[in-house]
């Protein structure tokens, strides 16, 4: 073989080495980001008329886990509780906590573990977070101005995720919003990283089972289907490139509701207030006044 071929092979075969382990240690950055995320901090709103009587609250899942959060008594019993999505705090849906919060629903916006202030250090797609909603939920139930039987909950993203698994576990949650939630992580992981084959793949899940981290654990079909016969509106931007409308409509497939689906014209993965200011709080607000 000449040596010219031997060089341009071994100088290809070291390229191809050096894009696998480019791949790889990216791949293991990015979901390290998401099972570890950064801290935001956790900013108090106005104290205006809206949040009067807003107060700083603490409670723990049935594993210990301290969260810290916020409780704003309901006017009339109905109270919403708001779950913010992956590298968020409580303060994300601070918008939708003032409209809801206008019309008279109490508030418990809390930051899920290894967010905000909140302890712990590992996220886990909505797996463990399930079990902090339902912890939210116990908080809720105790408060003597909240009616147990009219408690709801809204959650985007990974609180999507969380708000629908614990619906599924806790029947207590009467009413759920679930946000730009639906495809199952395992699968959005193969969409992400797949492509790369297993060099894309192995480090991602290498990190997960390092971390305690069971991607199959969250799957919103199933959940979905626990939930026959409980309203659930489903919400995602007709613009976001990680929901597509077949998801949704996977999920309405699997039983009867009263089960609604929302595609906000214009909206990409959140910023629903900003894109549709008037039709996102009416929409939100009728859903809950129907059932809670």
């Amino acid at each position: 073989m000449k040596r010219p071929l031997v060089t341009g092979l071994a100088l290809g075969g070291l390229a191809l080495l050096a894009l696998a382990a480019w791949v790889a240690v990216r791949s293991a950055r990015y979901i390290s980001a998401e099972v570890h995320p950064p801290r935001q901090p956790v900013e108090r709103p106005p104290e205006d008329a809206v949040f009067a009587g807003l107060r700083d609250v603490a409670f723990q899942d049935r594993g210990g886990l301290q969260l810290k959060g916020w409780y704003l008594p309901p006017k009339d019993g109905a109270l919403v509780i708001l779950v913010h999505g992956l590298s968020g705090n409580r303060t994300q849906l601070l918008p939708e906590a003032r409209f809801l919060a206008q019309a008279g629903y109490g508030l418990v916006l809390f930051d899920l573990g290894a967010h905000g202030e909140s302890g712990g250090t590992v996220s886990t797609y909505g797996d463990r977070e399930a079990a902090q909603v339902v912890a939210a939920v116990d908080f809720a139930a105790s408060q003597p101005e909240v009616d147990a039987k009219r408690i709801g909950a809204l959650g985007f993203s990974l609180g999507g995720y969380s708000v629908l698994k614990a619906a599924a576990e806790d029947a207590r949650l009467k009413a759920v919003v679930v946000e730009a939630a639906a495809v199952a992580p395992a699968q959005a992981l193969q969409d992400e990283l797949g492509h790369w084959g297993p060099v894309g793949l192995w480090p991602a899940l290498g990190v997960m089972k390092r971390a305690g981290v069971d991607v199959n654990a969250v799957r919103p079909a199933r959940d979905m289907a626990a939930l026959e016969g409980r309203p659930v509106l489903l919400v995602a931007g007709s613009e976001d490139p990680w929901v597509p409308d077949a998801a949704l409509e996977t999920l309405l497939r699997q039983g009867q509701g009263p089960w609604e689906k929302w595609l906000v014209p214009g909206a990409g993965h959140g910023d629903y207030l900003r894109v549709s200011p008037d039709a996102y709080p009416r929409r939100v607000l009728s859903f809950f006044s129907r059932f809670l």
